[in-house]
């Protein structure tokens, strides 16, 4: 049986590649995505494109159960981990790649009022983009360089 957590990520999984499926069938060129959450009695998500077309909008119907699991009032960061974990997972990923875009492509989760609540998703083939994990790694390394440099003058 299927927790409430698989459905929802089904349903957010299902809502992104028939919104690609249409972005691809229109030969749309897309700068951006926004998407829209927005509850009540039937919990609905909706897909704009850059122009605030809408492009898919679905009923969530495991989000009611999804939120009465969760252990505090929270519900946006642990929504915002689950889509990000649904777009980033390897199908819809690879489908995100093959897009056509006019690049940066970025998949943002935004309020009512359109304004961004954080960036979901960003494919740019143009540039590398360079998350905190690569300047931890790389502040690490350049640390143990250093000390092994020094390591070998001694002072007086």
């Amino acid at each position: 049986m299927e927790t409430s957590q698989e459905i929802l990520s089904r349903q957010l999984h299902d809502a992104f590649v028939t919104t690609l499926m249409k972005v691809r069938s229109q030969n749309m060129l897309l700068s951006d995505m926004y998407v829209l959450l927005t509850e009540g009695d039937e919990s609905r998500l909706a897909i704009y494109d850059d122009l605030d077309n809408i492009l898919t909008e679905t009923t969530l119907t495991a989000w009611d159960d999804w939120k009465a699991e969760l252990t505090n009032d929270e519900t946006l960061a642990p929504f915002i981990e689950l889509i990000t974990a649904t777009v980033n997972a390897d199908e819809l990923s690879s489908i995100f790649a093959d897009m056509e875009y006019n690049g940066p492509f970025s998949l943002l989760l935004v309020d009512s009022q359109m304004n961004v609540i954080s960036e979901l998703l960003t494919i740019d083939k143009e540039n590398i983009l360079l998350g905190d994990e690569f300047w931890e790694k790389m502040d690490k390394e350049l640390d143990e360089f250093y000390e092994k440099l020094m390591s070998d003058i001694h002072f007086k």
